[in-house]
């Protein structure tokens, strides 16, 4: 199995839910698209990690409601034992820096500033996700009990917004460099 199957089961994890709605969960977590991920479910329910069944709809088609099963979540809980791979860099502004000698200074900070954008409406989307939830708030607490079904998601949460605060820090910084 490979990391985008485990991150289903994570998601199944917690709850059962179909191929549509585990596309959307995982978009802030994962690139990964419906080519990617269905075949993957029928993988896993090949090898018995999750069953489904059949939702009818009267005005769209059936859809199936995937579920994990125990083989899946005493596989699962096998892999978040593991170490975690080294993560992986992926995002184009890295090379756009690296060459940002050949921009002229207002397109530079043009850059910037709509990277600015993004992180800060990000954070705004994750502070509200975070203070919005009152279920992830009742079942952390104050204790931040990790055995919570949400603690795990509480944590990413918090995650991404030390990871956007910390690329507006860089954004403002590099427009201060800009400048100088």
């Amino acid at each position: 199995m490979n990391t985008l199957s485990y991150g289903l089961l994570s998601l199944l994890s917690f709850a059962p839910l179909s191929g549509y709605d585990l596309t959307q969960k995982i978009k802030p977590l994962w690139q990964a698209g419906h080519s990617q991920i269905y075949p993957l479910l029928a993988s896993m329910e090949q090898q018995g990690y999750i069953s489904y069944k059949l939702i009818e709809q009267t005005d769209k088609p059936d859809k199936k409601e995937y579920t994990i099963t125990e083989a899946g979540l005493a596989q699962l809980r096998q892999w978040v034992e593991m170490p975690a791979e080294h993560p992986v860099l992926r995002d184009e502004l890295h090379f756009k820096l690296y060459s940002l000698w050949l921009s002229e200074p207002q397109k530079a900070k043009e850059l910037l500033y709509q990277r600015m954008e993004f992180c800060q409406s990000e954070l705004d989307r994750y502070n509200e996700m975070l203070g919005g939830n009152e279920t992830l708030r009742e079942e952390r607490g104050e204790s931040h009990e990790p055995k919570a079904t949400t603690f795990g998601r509480y944590m990413l949460i918090r995650k991404r917004i030390m990871d956007m605060e910390s690329s507006l820090q860089f954004c403002k910084y590099a427009l201060e460099e800009l400048e100088i």
